[in-house]
């Protein structure tokens, strides 16, 4: 039986491709995932769709049997759906919500009531749920009108939905959205886009991360046949004159006055040199802080209560200031002044405030008398009668309403519609009927009837065996309509009759920059964490595809992290070793991904900086995104992971072209890119990101450079070694205070412009050495070294010499004793190290100590070494070095001699 099963499943997915013509144009539910991919089988697969998605379980209980199904759809949140959906057309859908709505999941639960009593429910239940809330109205602006239009063809709403604008032959994968304007308006709409898993927990209708700005221009083109009459909310008086700023309005005579809907600068009677004052009332519905937007060319102010909060006066092009205040709920004094100087005119009035609200318009909250609003006291408004809210509340939970939908803390009615259990249904009654009687009516297809009788006589099957997870897998991308933009084992993907509603902005990238990418393997391509966290939240990982990849809420989909995982694996890789440091290693993956090698950085962002060519996924993303093994795999031979990619193949074969960085091997190459990476964020940034740097290189002899140098002070001085070896020596607290390898010091930040702020080091392999003193008379063995540095401890720069090859010897004195520190570089093979040799002149009364390291993994080597975990290595000669444990540091005892007293120093890392 699991075999002729199997069969039939693959079969119906493979029915993808069969059209069947516009969905809207037949009876039944729509449902995208059944109808594409089961609607011409009727088989088992599709009915189980078909009951989480009518949610039979609401009134059908299941068997135990676990077979791995998806939990059902449930039904809108009706909290505060009076606030939400239109009191009309609430009525008219109770009435005949498939004739409203063609393809509505919603059942006809009402229409085998006599019709006195049903048109009694009805009237009641419409009140009942008007109750919950008020709409509130807005204006259309047309000028946004085209900006929603733009944003619901490019990032995905048509893949679902299909265009506004004509309908595809092949809808198989679409759902119609029905009347829209019967049932929203502008600002309620906007709510439900910027939140829908608020209302619609189960995550079919995802949410798309949109603000504010956003959903209101989607909603004002999904609603731009709306006819409403939005009453005048501000009171505007006009003035004329040559501006520069704004004036005293006082001492002004006005050229007209009257009401106005907006902040409507067109109601000026000349093109240019002309004011507004803007005046009316604020209705703040939640106490909290609010910030409100001036977008101005030229002048403006906003005042609440009398307060200026917002200045953004005199001459300038279109340009944002901002304003915070903490408001009570209620009415405010609102003023907004407004002048032209000439050229472009322009002005918007947006506010942020709790509860997620951003760039709002403020003249939606806006009234023109503090005691009514737009949608109170009209004639035609709907007025709620209290008795019949009693009424709807009851005959909710009587009618079995409250079985599917939430509402407040309402609880099913025990006596409320409840059918036979699963074990005990009758598949040619009830529901599945072609006349249901008096169960609540789907107006299911034929076909569909025939699927839902097909998966509830498997259940009923003794030993029926579980969904394997490949099946699970299709079942929830045809769920969740993930078909619509991705393709898995040559199933689903965007359609020729959509493919030009997907956009980027890298048009160079072409189809790899516009179209989703494909979900083969996807298990083996992203760490769980990176799974989980692109099903909790959904993603933007490709800023250049205009699509958005929506968030369908963890609960919904979460279980896709581990079938992904189970399903999409990849031989394991053995441990790769590279013998070097840390340090080198990464050293060594900055210089390949640069543009002096690889030229990754070419087609990659890094860290948000731009490539200089196509704007590829962030790289210091990757080890986030990226499971280990499949990036050692995908390097090495991209075509096979992604057919058409234009990610180059930079190992041929799997062989380097690089012989000369870590012995040609092309594991370790790509290895010590991977660990180079891991520093995500905090990674270096290779050559050729962002600005082209004013590189200081020495050739011959040492560079000196003087300056602000991140982590060596505002006294620091730079020194750059022909060996590609650099030190940073901080002349406020004398010491040596940065070491590193490769390039020396990008010099642009203080040479151009202001010269403001630290330089980092443009090298790699940075290494802090102990800051602080560098000498101290300590009390005891086991004392702590002094925090006091610089002249506070009695130190005294007395400068530096250079020797013919500029190698510098740093000066200072230290109480009765001078210091010379001389410091040169060399090199051996790849990697640069330093010598260094301190000289001490002077008698002491005491003992002087010298920190040579810090730090907690300190340990000792042979011949005078010492290492820093598995990282910097210092040998010491001439000298007592001591490691004191307690203290976490490397001490070196300078002998107690009237004579010049010198030990010497070499890093190597």
């Amino acid at each position: 039986m699991m075999s002729l099963f199997r069969w039939t499943c693959t079969a119906a997915w493979v029915c993808a491709t069969v059209s069947v013509g516009p969905l809207w144009a037949q009876s039944g539910p729509v449902i995208p995932g059944y109808q594409q991919f089961h609607g011409q089988s009727r088989d088992a697969a599709g009915g189980e769709i078909l009951w989480s998605e009518l949610n039979c379980v609401a009134c059908h209980q299941q068997s135990d049997a676990e077979l791995g199904n998806l939990s059902a759809k449930a039904a809108p949140d009706l909290s505060l759906v009076g606030s939400r959906v239109r009191p009309e057309y609430l009525r008219e859908y109770l009435k005949d919500p498939h004739q409203l709505k063609p393809g509505a999941t919603m059942p006809d639960v009402l229409g085998n009531i006599p019709s006195k009593e049903r048109a009694d429910a009805i009237e009641n239940l419409t009140h009942f749920l008007a109750s919950t809330g008020r709409l509130q109205e807005s204006r259309k602006r047309s000028r946004e009108i085209n900006a929603g239009k733009n944003l619901y063809h490019e990032i995905g709403c048509v893949a679902c939905h299909g265009p506004r604008e004509g309908i595809p032959a092949e809808a198989a994968q679409l759902k119609p959205l029905g009347t829209l304007e019967a049932k929203y308006s502008i600002p309620s709409l906007a709510a439900f886009l910027q939140d829908p898993l608020k209302v619609r927990a189960s995550g079919r209708m995802p949410a798309l991360r949109l603000d504010t700005d956003q959903a209101t221009k989607l909603a004002q083109y999904l609603l731009q046949d709306l006819d409403v009459e939005v009453p005048a909310n501000l009171q505007y008086t006009y003035y004329e004159g040559n501006f520069r700023e704004l004036p005293d309005f006082t001492k002004l005579d006005s050229k007209e006055s009257g009401e106005a809907m907006s902040f409507d600068i067109g109601l000026a009677k000349r093109a240019n040199n002309f004011a507004f004052v803007f005046e009316g009332y604020l209705n703040i519905a939640q106490q909290g802080d609010y910030t409100f937007h001036l977008d101005s060319d030229d002048g403006s102010r906003l005042e609440i209560n009398g307060k200026q909060v917002v200045n953004n006066d005199g001459i300038h092009p279109k340009n944002r200031r901002s304003g915070k205040i903490r408001l009570e709920s209620g009415m405010h004094e609102l003023r907004v002044e407004y002048f032209d100087g000439g050229g472009v005119k322009a002005l918007d009035v947006l506010m942020d405030g709790p509860s997620g609200l951003r760039n709002a318009y403020v003249s939606d909250f806006v009234f023109l008398d503090p005691k009514r609003s737009t949608t109170e006291d009209q004639s035609d408004q709907f007025q709620i009668d209290a008795q019949k809210v009693e009424q709807g509340r009851i005959q909710f939970v009587s009618l079995g309403c409250a079985n599917c939908h939430q509402l407040g803390d309402i609880k099913p009615g025990v006596s409320a519609l409840h059918g036979p259990s699963l074990a005990d249904l009758d598949t040619s009654q009830g529901c599945l009927a072609a006349s249901p009687g008096k169960a609540p009516d789907f107006k299911l297809t034929e076909g569909q009837r025939q699927s839902l009788t097909s998966a509830i006589q498997r259940r009923k099957e003794p030993n029926v065996a579980a969904w394997e997870p490949e099946q699970r897998v299709r079942r929830y991308l045809a769920t969740f309509n993930c078909y619509a933009c991705h393709e898995r084992d040559e199933i689903g993907g965007v359609t020729a009759d959509l493919n030009s509603y997907f956009h980027t902005s890298q048009a160079e990238m072409g189809d790899e920059g516009r179209i989703p990418p494909t979900l083969d393997g996807v298990g083996a391509k992203l760490t769980q964490n990176w799974m989980a966290k692109i099903l909790n939240e959904g993603a933007k990982d490709r800023p250049y595809m205009q699509t958005v990849m929506p968030n369908f809420g963890g609960e919904n989909v979460g279980q896709l992290k581990d079938l992904f995982a189970s399903l999409d694996t990849l031989p394991e890789h053995p441990p790769i070793e590279i013998p070097e440091t840390e340090g080198r290693i990464k050293a060594t993956g900055r210089h390949m991904v640069g543009d002096k090698v690889f030229g990754c950085i070419k087609c990659h962002t890094f860290g948000g900086e731009k490539a200089s060519g196509v704007q590829g996924i962030d790289m210091t993303l990757m080890t986030r995104r990226l499971n280990h093994d499949w990036f050692l795999a995908y390097v090495k031979d991209p075509p096979r992971f992604r057919k058409g990619t234009r990610m180059p193949t930079a190992w041929p074969n799997g062989k380097s072209v690089m012989r000369s960085i870590l012995s040609g091997d092309a594991d370790q190459q790509i290895d010590a890119i991977w660990i180079y990476l891991s520093d995500q964020e905090n990674a270096a940034k290779p050559y050729g990101v962002g600005e082209q740097p004013i590189e200081l290189v020495a050739w011959r002899k040492a560079v000196i450079y003087r300056n602000f140098i991140q982590g060596a002070g505002s006294r620091a001085i730079g020194v750059g070694f022909p060996e590609k070896a650099n030190i940073a020596f901080d002349a406020n607290d004398l010491n040596l205070a940065l070491i590193w390898q490769g390039a020396f010091i990008d010099a642009s930040r203080h040479w151009t412009g202001r010269g403001q702020g630290f330089q980092p080091p443009l090298g790699d392999n940075v290494v802090e050495l102990p800051g602080g003193a560098p000498f101290a008379v300590l009390d005891s063995p086991t004392a702590r070294w002094p925090d006091v540095s610089g002249k506070d401890a009695g130190y005294q720069f007395l400068g530096y010499r250079l020797d013919e090859a500029n190698n510098p010897t740093f000066r200072y004195r230290f109480g009765d004793r001078t210091i010379s520190d001389a410091i040169k570089a060399e090199k051996v093979n790849e990697f640069s190290s330093l010598n260094r040799e301190i000289t001490v002149e002077g008698p002491s009364a005491q003992p002087l100590m010298f920190r040579a390291l810090s730090g907690e993994s300190i340990h000792a080597l042979e011949d005078g070494w010492f290492q820093i975990g598995q990282g910097l290595k210092l040998q010491v000669r001439g000298a007592k070095a001591t490691i004191r444990p307690g203290q976490n540091d490397l001490l070196i005892e300078v002998p107690n001699d009237s004579r010049p007293t010198s030990f010497q120093l070499k890093y190597v890392w």
